[in-house]
C-alpha cells in the first residue's frame, strides 16, 4: 500500500504517538520529516531508529523551515495548537493548501473496524478498560487504545473488520480530527482543566463535544448525566440555549442514551439507559429492565466510578443489542473481577489499621473531591504539586474538606496558595499541615493517623514541580507507603 507515495509529510512531536505515526507514513511511501524540540542526546532509541529507516530529523529550537512544502502535517497529542509557535506553523501550512491533522485522525482514516470513543475530563481510562473487558468476556474482539495507553495507530495491524477499537480520546486529539467518526461516542465529564492548553473553558468543552460531530442517526451518543454540564448537553433541545452555552457547537444526530452512577429513585430513571437502582446496576431497554449486578459486588471505589461503569455498560449494550441477554452473567463476572488501574484510587498498603490510597492521577480539584467522597471518614488528604488552574478553582475542594472533616497535608509548589484558599474558606487551622515534599507530608500523615483512617494521595495538581509525571509521583507514594 502506497497511499502517500511521493507525498511529503511532517510529524511534529516524536514521542509515544509521533514515532508510530512517522513509521506508518514512511511505510506507505511518504517522504517524512520529524520535528522535535529535544536534542539528539535526549532522543529515545525509537526516534534514532526512525532516522536509520529514512526519516529526516529536525531537532532542538527551530522555525519549522520548509514545513510549507509538506502535503500533510501530523501533530502528536498535547501540542499547544492555539499558541505560538505552533499556531503560526499551522496557519503557514494551511495557507498553501497543506493538511494539518492529529495522530488520531490519521489512524481513524485507516481503522478497519468500528470505534468506541470515550472522552471526558476524568474517567476515560477506567471506562475504556471496563468496556474492553466486558466485550472480551462476551467473546467480542475488542482492543483498547488511545490517549494514555497504546496509540490507535500502533494497534491498527491487530484490528480486523470484526474487531472493535475502544479508544480513549483527549481534547488535544479532537482539536485536529475533522472526519473522526466513532460508532459509539461516550462523554463522561466536563470539568475545569487544561487551561494552560485551551484559550477558554468553553473552547475546551466545545472541543470535547466534537466527538459527536460526524455521527449519524445509526450511531450512539452516551452521556454520563451525573455531571451537570454533560447532562445539559444530553437534554439540550433549544438551539438558542446552545448558542448561549458557548460550548455546544453542533447538532447531535446520533441516538442519545443517558446514564448515571447514582442510586436513583423511580421518577429519575425514565430517560436513562444504565443506572443504579434499589441496590443494583440496571440496564433498561424499551421492554424491560435488567438487573446486572448488586451494587455491593462492584469493586470500584467512589460514586464517580459507578458513573463510569454505567456509561461503559451502555456502550456494551449498544454493540450487543438484544444479544446482551445471553451474556449477562459474563458481564457481571467481568465487573466483579475488575482490577483498578494504577494511580486511580488504588489501595496500595494497609499498616496499623490505616489504609493508604494512591490517586496520583488526580490533577484537578474535582478529582480530589471525588476521592474524599469515596471513603468513609476519617480521611487524610495529601494535596499539592503544580496547580494547573487558579486558586479560586479550589474553593469547592476546601468546602468539601470542611464538610467531611478531613485532615489535609499540603506539599509542593502549590502548597502556599492552597493554604491561603483553606484559610479564606475557614478550614480549621488544626486540620491543615504544610510540608515541602510528598515524603514529608506522608510521614506526618502517618504519625497523625489512627486505626480505621484512610490516607489518600489525591493531589489535585500536576506533578511537574517535583516529579516527571503523575505516574512517577504515584510510584513514589506506593514505595513510601509500603516502607512506612
Amino acid at each position: 500500500m502506497n497511499e502517500f507515495q511521493n507525498k511529503r509529510a511532517a510529524v511534529i512531536g516524536l514521542a509515544r504517538a509521533g514515532v508510530p505515526a512517522a513509521r506508518f507514513l514512511l511505510e506507505r511511501g511518504a517522504r517524512v520529516v520529524g520535528f522535535d524540540s529535544k536534542t539528539r542526546e535526549q532522543l529515545s532509541p525509537d526516534v534514532l531508529e526512525l532516522e536509520r529507516e529514512g526519516v529526516e530529523l529536525r531537532l532542538g529550537e527551530h522555525g519549522f523551515e520548509t514545513i510549507e512544502s509538506c502535503d500533510l502535517v501530523v501533530l502528536s497529542p498535547g501540542l499547544k495548537v492555539h499558541f505560538e509557535p505552533l499556531r503560526s506553523v499551522i496557519e503557514r501550512v494551511e495557507r498553501v493548501g497543506g493538511e494539518v491533522i492529529g495522530e488520531l485522525e490519521l489512524a481513524s482514516r485507516f481503522c478497519p473496524c468500528p470505534m468506541i470513543a470515550v472522552t471526558g475530563t476524568k474517567g476515560k481510562s477506567t471506562t475504556v478498560k471496563l468496556i474492553t473487558e466486558m466485550l472480551l468476556a462476551c467473546g467480542v474482539d475488542a482492543i483498547a487504545a488511545g490517549n494514555t495507553g497504546t496509540p490507535l495507530i500502533s494497534v491498527l495491524p491487530q484490528l480486523s473488520s470484526d474487531s472493535w477499537a475502544v479508544v480513549e480520546v483527549s481534547s488535544f486529539q479532537l482539536e485536529k480530527a475533522p472526519t473522526f467518526k466513532p460508532k459509539i461516542a461516550v462523554l463522561l465529564s466536563l470539568l475545569e482543566d487544561h487551561q494552560d492548553y485551551h484559550p477558554t473553558l468553553e473552547q475546551y468543552w466545545g472541543t470535547k463535544i466534537k466527538i459527536f460531530n460526524n455521527q449519524m442517526e445509526e450511531d450512539f451518543a452516551i452521556f454520563n448525566c451525573d455531571d451537570g454540564s454533560v447532562e445539559t448537553v444530553y437534554f439540550l433541545k433549544d438551539p438558542s440555549f446552545a448558542d448561549q452555552a458557548g460550548y455546544y457547537p453542533t447538532e447531535i444526530k446520533a441516538q442519545r442514551w443517558g446514564t448515571s452512577g447514582q442510586n436513583l429513585q423511580e421518577k429519575d430513571i425514565e430517560e436513562l439507559t444504565a443506572y443504579f437502582h434499589q441496590g443494583y446496576l440496571c440496564l433498561a431497554d424499551e421492554e424491560e429492565t435488567m438487573r446486572i449486578i448488586e451494587t455491593l459486588q462492584v469493586p470500584l471505589q467512589g460514586e464517580h466510578n459507578f458513573g463510569n461503569l454505567s456509561a461503559a455498560l451502555a456502550a456494551v449494550f449498544a454493540i450487543l443489542g438484544e444479544n446482551i441477554h445471553q451474556h449477562l452473567d459474563k458481564i457481571a463476572d467481568a465487573i466483579r473481577n475488575f482490577q483498578t488501574l494504577p494511580h486511580r484510587l488504588e489501595i496500595v498498603a494497609r499498616k496499623d489499621g490505616v489504609t493508604y490510597v494512591n490517586d496520583s492521577q488526580s490533577t484537578i480539584p474535582d478529582a480530589a473531591i471525588a476521592a474524599l467522597r469515596a471513603f468513609p471518614p476519617p480521611v487524610s488528604l495529601l494535596l499539592g504539586g503544580r496547580a494547573k488552574i487558579g486558586g479560586e478553582s479550589y474553593v469547592n475542594l476546601m468546602k468539601t474538606v470542611k464538610e467531611v472533616k478531613a485532615k489535609v497535608y499540603l506539599f509542593g509548589e502549590a502548597a502556599e496558595m492552597l493554604e491561603q484558599v483553606a484559610d479564606r474558606e475557614n478550614v480549621e487551622k488544626t486540620s491543615i499541615h504544610r510540608e515541602n515534599t510528598l515524603a514529608e507530608a506522608l510521614q506526618l500523615a502517618k504519625m497523625n493517623a489512627s486505626s480505621g483512617e484512610t490516607v489518600v494521595l489525591s493531589p489535585a495538581c500536576a506533578s511537574f514541580d517535583q516529579f516527571s509525571s503523575y505516574e512517577e509521583r504515584g510510584e513514589t507514594f506506593k514505595r513510601l507507603a509500603r516502607e512506612l
